[in-house]
């Protein structure tokens, strides 16, 4: 697998890293659209997810929103306020009806000082998480509207893709405006580019979920040269 479809924003791991933390006196259950905790806004828990998804993003001013992260199942998010004590940079808020642990941080803390092996662990998300967010910056300042675009769906592709007949189905509901908010282009663009990609055969939606037809020629699109 590339390093960009590695380092995709939808970010998931085995539950079993986390054993040491995955208490069932922390798990919590919220709904989907649930805000978990905003950008600026200090909190004294770190988040594990167990079940569902979970959206890491930033709004400005007016709005606007830019997501960074899809947190999925295995995900810590959080964690990152323990070493650099202010307040949350983005905003967290459940996508569907999802299971989290929920863990103080002064109890993750205290397992971090007795654990050395819960510390690599805890150093391999961060850094994955760094590489996440490169390639967000790698994204943005060499590929065009297009190129974004056919990145998305590379990524969802290899993370929620299946076999359907002659194509590739995406067991994902994926919306225009939630791709412009990943790739920080409008839905018009997005919409406009997808369009293209259908008249050209490479992809097409069906029931509700997209499946594509030519991974490689979307691969193709989405390399920096």
């Amino acid at each position: 697998m590339p390093d960009s479809v590695r380092f995709s924003p939808w970010i998931q791991y085995d539950l079993e890293r986390w054993r040491q933390l995955a208490d069932e006196q922390y798990l919590i259950r919220l709904k989907g659209k649930t805000v978990i905790y905003n950008q600026e806004e200090d909190t004294a828990q770190i988040y594990i997810v167990k079940s569902g998804r979970v959206r890491l993003s930033y709004f400005d001013s007016e709005g606007a929103e830019k997501i960074y992260i899809f947190a999925l199942p295995g995900c810590m998010f959080g964690e990152e306020t323990c070493f650099e004590p202010s307040a949350q940079f983005l905003h967290a808020a459940t996508i569907v009806d999802s299971e989290l642990y929920c863990i103080p941080k002064d109890r993750f803390l205290r397992h971090l000082s007795q654990d050395v092996a819960l510390n690599a662990q805890v150093l391999t998300s961060l850094s994955h998480k760094i590489h996440v967010m490169m390639e967000h910056i790698r994204r943005f300042s060499f590929l065009n509207a297009r190129g974004r675009v056919a990145a998305v769906f590379v990524d969802l592709a290899h993370r929620f893709g299946t076999p359907a007949g002659q194509g590739i189905r995406i067991d994902l509901p994926v919306i225009q405006q939630g791709i412009g908010n990943l790739i920080n282009v409008s839905r018009l663009t997005v919409n406009q580019v997808i369009g293209e990609l259908e008249l050209q055969g490479l992809l097409e939606k069906k029931d509700g979920r997209w499946i594509i037809y030519d991974l490689d020629a979307l691969t193709a699109l989405s390399q920096i040269r």
